[in-house]
C-alpha cells in the first residue's frame, strides 16, 4: 500500500497545480465569493485566471496560448 499525498488526489488531471500565499483576509474573501457562485475556492480562481487571460489576449497585451501536444 503506497501513502497517498494531500496534494495528490488520484484524479487524472492534465491541468498544471499552482501554489499561492494568500493574506487570510484574502483568502476569507475568496472563499466567500467562491460560496455565492456555489463553487470551490480553486475552480473560482481558475475562472477568475482564464478570464484574465482571455481578456489580456482578446486586448492583444499577450500573445494567444499555444495548445499543449
Amino acid at each position: 500500500m503506497t501513502a497517498r499525498s494531500p496534494y495528490n488526489s488520484g484524479m487524472a488531471t492534465d491541468k498544471a497545480k499552482l501554489m499561492i500565499y494568500l493574506p487570510p483576509t484574502y483568502k476569507e474573501g475568496l472563499a466567500k465569493l467562491a460560496a455565492l457562485q456555489n463553487r470551490s475556492m480553486s475552480n473560482y480562481v481558475e475562472t477568475l485566471i482564464i478570464e484574465a487571460v482571455d481578456q489580456a489576449t482578446d486586448e492583444g497585451k499577450i500573445p494567444p496560448a499555444q495548445p499543449s501536444k
